[in-house]
């Protein structure tokens, strides 16, 4: 069951003492936030770290720019390890439970996840076509890059419609996912590379296709 307590997402964390990153990758998008949640489980953890330098034992800890907050980290694994998935990775932000709209399942359910399967919580999105989150960015180049609202945005980018007006699909808030290594691999490398290309990361923290993302990578990672 779905939960907002940190106590109940890592619960029995012993269960991962035997396990090794190659079957369950934690991949977290990192800025100053305190990991030590991640006590007994380093093992098991990779650190993209956007904020000062930072170790901790044994987890594999990668310095990167501080743009694009957790789904530029998740493009950037996708494709910078296609070649070298674990059996499952689940992507997380730094802080866990410190918000009562993105519940988590406990840690032991996501690494129970098929190499062919998602985990996550999800919900039903109903967004407008014109949708747009230019309230958001952090500065204002940060729109999305031909200044395009949602529908546009997916259609012209991957070629992913949006559901027609009064349609839901599913999304997952915060991007807490679980994915089996060959649900990734359903979409080639270059899908990834392109689509983190085209987002231009790099004008800031909070670029408008952070949002964008949000809401489509549960149908990006559906592709059948």
């Amino acid at each position: 069951m779905a939960t907002c307590k940190l106590e109940n997402v890592l619960a029995n964390k012993e269960f991962f003492s035997g396990w090794t990153r190659a079957q369950f990758e934690i991949v977290i998008t990192r800025f100053n936030e305190d990991l030590s949640w991640t006590d007994g489980i380093e093992h098991l953890c990779t650190v993209y770290n956007k904020g000062e330098p930072f170790s901790k034992g044994a987890c594999i800890v990668r310095p990167v720019p501080n743009h694009g907050l957790g789904t530029e980290t998740m493009l950037r694994h996708m494709f910078e390890q296609y070649n070298n998935l674990a059996n499952v990775t689940f992507f997380c932000q730094a802080t866990l439970c410190d918000r009562e709209d993105q519940p988590l399942y406990p840690l032991t359910m996501y690494a129970k996840c098929g190499i062919d399967e998602l985990v996550c919580v999800k919900e039903d999105l109903w967004e407008l076509p014109t949708a747009r989150f230019r309230w958001r960015v952090s500065s204002p180049q940060c729109v999305s890059v031909g200044d395009l609202d949602l529908a546009t945005w997916r259609k012209t980018v991957f070629g992913l419609q949006l559901p027609f007006r009064g349609a839901y699909e599913s999304w997952v808030k915060g991007d807490w996912i679980a994915a089996g290594r060959d649900r990734i691999s359903r979409r080639p490398k270059k899908f990834y590379k392109d689509l983190y290309d085209t987002c231009q990361f790099h004008r800031g923290i909070q670029v408008e296709e952070i949002w964008f993302l949000e809401r489509s990578f549960h149908s990006i990672l559906q592709k059948t």
